[in-house]
């Protein structure tokens, strides 16, 4: 069995470790814009800051939407049916097309959202501005998310890495340009940030479809050498698929904003501290989560194939090293966190509280790696359904009221809701490995959910 074990794993990380980078390369730019932001001025600052918490549902939603291609171009891959993945890797095009004019109306109308939320109107200008200047480059980024997930259903997890970590010298010196402007543009400011963001994207979607187009080992896959519509079955598994993926991401992200805005009701020290406990957390967490993109598409290839041995070796595989990997992340947080706040604050009060919260992170760093990695394996035999619901009970019936009752009824105001978050995420944690345990155990016939 180690040996199985052990094979796998050296098919499992070159698919896994592409998918790291690239997620940590999209966090990065991320944290470049608001830092280039920071340093231009404090308006420009908090625009960005308020401009991307109305960008990333727009964005997370359309993420989970076309996370569906993933297992259903793995699943074509194992049965070896070219035609189809063909077809898929179009009809992953059409929809991005088709999806665009939505997201584009959702960003234009923005400004009635910082209406209602009651922001000061100078910042509430700039940061509509900003969300209108991302709306160039919205195509560019559905289309690049559709070939993204197409591409990770053939293992193809270094070209994505390429297309987005090639792309952070670009961003930066977008940002300076169009920023502070030069060579016949203007000075923008924080609305600049949001066309270098559309052309950073445009880029992303450029390079991933050109190697879509030219790399040999598609050329039997005829991919742009057929123009028929896909028909409406091909449509409603994509959307029977994705839109619960949607929704889950949802769940999650809206957790933590939720309890980022009633942490933001506590002194200012401890909502910096906060906030830097959750950057780590994230960091962590990409490794996680491009390990269960990986786990998606291996446990895709072998449902596909109807082989529930290497089905299961796949899942489990993933999901041990995912766990094993958050042992480290997790040690690294107990046993050096003023190490790893100091990179961000040499204030001590702040050093102090984000370090003690850094202990809650530690602690939910096995459990958020179990239910990442545990989806990913449910999502390779297309169960996202179930888990939709799981993570709905999980989220907001058990993390976030625990944090809340904690929090506001029992004082430990930041501290509760960090206890909330572990609730939450261990339950979805034993929910989801439970559910995945039942279904491996299931017939070829029975393991994938249609």
């Amino acid at each position: 069995m180690f040996n199985k074990i052990s094979q796998e794993t050296k098919y499992l990380l070159p698919i896994a470790i592409p998918a790291v980078l690239s997620q940590l390369a999209q966090m990065a730019m991320g944290v470049i814009d608001t830092v280039m932001a920071g340093h231009y001025s404090n308006d420009a600052l908090a625009a960005i800051a308020i401009g991307t918490s109305l960008l990333h549902p727009v964005l997370i939603f359309f993420m989970g939407l076309f996370l569906a291609f993933n297992p259903i171009i793995a699943h074509f891959r194992g049965a070896d049916s070219q035609t189809k993945i063909g077809m898929h890797f179009r009809l992953g095009i059409i929809l991005a097309a088709a999806f665009s004019p939505i997201a584009i109306l959702v960003l234009l109308n923005a400004q009635y959202v910082l209406h209602l939320l009651g922001v000061a109107p100078e910042v509430a200008e700039l940061a509509t501005g900003y969300l209108h200047a991302t709306v160039w480059g919205m195509p560019g980024l559905l289309i690049f998310l559709a070939l993204r997930f197409c591409n990770e259903g053939m293992f193809s997890t270094p070209a994505i890495m390429a297309s987005t970590v090639f792309s952070i010298p670009f961003n930066i010196g977008f940002n300076y340009w169009f920023m502070y402007g030069g060579y016949g543009v203007p000075e923008m400011g924080a609305i600049g940030v949001g066309y270098a963001t559309s052309l950073v994207w445009t880029m992303m979607c450029l390079g991933l479809l050109l190697y879509t187009i030219f790399t040999p080992k598609y050329a039997s896959l005829e991919i742009f050498k057929h123009t028929s519509l896909p028909h409406w079955v091909e449509i409603k598994e994509v959307l029977r698929l994705g839109l619960p993926m949607a929704v889950t991401l949802g769940f999650e992200i809206t957790m933590f904003a939720a309890v980022s805005l009633m942490i933001a009701r506590y002194p200012t020290e401890v909502m910096g501290a906060h906030q830097i406990a959750v950057n780590i957390a994230s960091i962590s967490f990409m490794i996680p989560l491009g390990i269960s993109q990986a786990i998606t598409a291996r446990v895709g290839y072998f449902a596909g194939k109807k082989d529930p041995t290497a089905t299961q070796l796949a899942g489990y595989t993933g999901i041990g090293l995912s766990a094993a990997i958050s042992g480290f992340s997790a040690s690294t947080m107990i046993l050096l966190p003023f190490v790893l706040v100091g990179f961000y604050t040499i204030d001590n009060q702040i050093l102090e509280i984000a370090a003690s919260l850094l202990f809650y992170a530690a602690i939910f760093q096995f459990s958020d790696a179990l239910q990442v990695s545990s989806a990913g394996a449910l999502r390779g035999v297309k169960d996202t359904k179930i888990p939709m619901f799981i993570t709905a009970i999980s989220y907001w019936l058990v993390g976030f009221p625990v944090g809340y009752i904690l929090a506001e009824n029992f004082g430990y105001q930041a501290s509760g809701y960090w206890i909330g978050l572990i609730a939450g995420l261990s339950t979805a944690a034993v929910l989801l490995l439970h559910r995945w345990v039942m279904l491996s155990a299931k017939k070829p016939g029975e393991m994938v959910v249609v």
